[in-house]
């Protein structure tokens, strides 16, 4: 049993009494062949069309793709510091080549504000202060402290570092990495300056 055949205009057709010279030479070059789907072609256009051959089904299961592996060394993570917050920690980096210690880096100096905050000091900074009642059947939301457009600065923490500053950023409530290492040095560099 064939198929029926659908009935398509020519292309030659469209080149037809469209008034320029040059489109109206075009008219009777395309031969007006149809061929049955299904009738494999011969000839140069043969030669150009890949065969198609059905795939045989997949005899196992597709596999989902697994993650590339996170680099495990030592990579820069930026984060992005208020300007006086930046002078802070640059003042502290001072301190300690003043002192005749090696100078410390961004990374060390986070390192060191994290050992002496203690975690619920961190988790307050970002609880938000509760907005007041309103009359209305619309409340006002919680607000929340947020970081502001800062300074880029680089540090360099490896795989492990990265996992626990991001587990500390989640377990504080932190809006962002950039935003808890801000909060970490103001409350270890000027805790009596503590933004709310």
């Amino acid at each position: 049993m064939s198929e029926p055949q659908i009935d398509r205009p020519s292309l030659a057709d469209a080149f037809k009494g469209s008034g320029s010279g040059r489109a109206a030479s075009l008219g009777g070059l395309l031969p007006k062949t149809t061929r049955p789907t299904g009738m494999v072609a011969t000839g140069p256009a043969a030669a150009r069309q890949k065969p198609t051959t059905p795939k045989p089904p997949n005899e196992r299961p597709a596999t989902p793709r697994r993650a590339a592996a996170q680099h495990e060394g030592v990579q820069n993570v930026a984060v992005y510091l208020e300007p006086d917050i930046l002078t802070l920690v640059r003042a502290a980096k001072t301190r300690t080549a003043a002192a005749g210690e090696p100078d410390k880096t961004y990374d060390e100096l986070l390192v060191d504000a994290l050992d002496h905050i203690p975690a619920e000091q961190l988790r307050a900074a970002f609880a938000g202060t509760p907005a007041e009642r309103s009359g209305g059947p619309l409340q006002r939301r919680t607000r929340r402290p947020r970081g502001s457009g800062g300074i880029q600065i680089q540090l360099r923490l490896d795989g492990d570092q990265r996992r626990a500053l991001d587990e500390l950023t989640a377990d504080a409530g932190a809006p962002s990495r950039s935003a808890l290492v801000a909060t970490a040095y103001r409350l270890h560099l000027a805790p009596h300056d503590r933004e709310s």
